[in-house]
Order: structure tokens, then sequence, then C-alpha cells
């Protein structure tokens, strides 16, 4: 399946919508995510960021009142991530409502309204980023925190 392919399959088949409408709001989704020119683009001629953008699309085309990210960035090349962060900041900024797994702490203190930060699967501490960013309280959360920014 091409890119567009990708994008319009379950709004067609899940929501029955009709494909004319489909195509078009799929259309204008790749263009969204960057990648208008690359619709009739299969997956394995595209970058792992393109792939990941591509995967947004489809997921945005099936009009999600929540968006769910699980380390959306944790395989692609440093030069990518970016690509991602970007379409993931701009959602974020037209109030797409997001629950975003990640290592990307630079994104999530930009980006976030709520941090939970785990350790081990449990909850050890949460807030507004600035608060867990500039004076968390957990000694977990200091250190890790003081690993990546050095």
């Amino acid at each position: 399946m091409s890119a567009l392919e990708n994008v319009i399959e379950a709004p067609i088949h899940v929501l029955h919508e009709p494909r004319a409408q489909v195509v078009e709001r799929a259309q204008a989704l790749l263009a969204k995510v960057g990648l208008a020119e690359k619709a009739d683009v299969y997956p394995h001629r595209l970058s792992g960021g393109q792939q990941q953008r591509v995967a947004i699309a489809r997921a945005l085309a099936m009009n999600p009142k929540l968006m769910l990210f699980d380390e959306a960035t944790s395989a692609l090349d440093p030069e990518l991530v970016g690509e991602v962060l970007k379409v993931m900041r701009q959602l974020a900024e037209e109030g797409m409502t997001m629950v975003v797994v990640t290592h990307e702490m630079g994104f999530a203190r930009e980006v976030a309204d709520h941090v939970i930060f785990m350790d081990k699967g449990v909850i050890v501490e949460q807030g507004p980023p600035k608060e867990i960013f500039d004076a968390a309280e957990n000694e977990r959360t200091r250190n890790f925190l003081g690993m990546i920014e050095k």
C-alpha cells in the first residue's frame, strides 16, 4: 500500500466513509505532516521519520479525540527525530490531546501540560513541567534529569 492508501484504509473500511471524501482528507493530512509529495510512495521507500509521520496521518484520519504516542521517536536516527517531534508539536498547538511516552525530555518540557515520571512502571512524580524539570522532589527523577542535562 502507498502512503495514501495506508491513510484511507480505516476510514473507508471501518467508518464506511465515502472514498472521495476520505482521499481528499488523507491528502490534506499527508500535507499536514509534510508528506504531500509522498502520497504514492510505498513504505519501504520512506525514511523511518516519514513512516512515523504516515502513521500519524493514518491515526488522524480516524478523527481521534486523543492520540497515544509510545516512544514515537525511539527507533529513529537523531536527524529524523526532529521531523516527528515537529508534527507532534504542531498537533499540541492545535489543541490535540496527547498522551506521550518519551525520553525526549526537551520536547516534554516544552510541549507538555502535565508530566508524569515513572520508574519501573510506578509513578514516582507528576506535575507541571516547570515543577518537575526545575524542582523535582523525587531523588530518582532528579538523578535521571541530571544525567540527561549533562
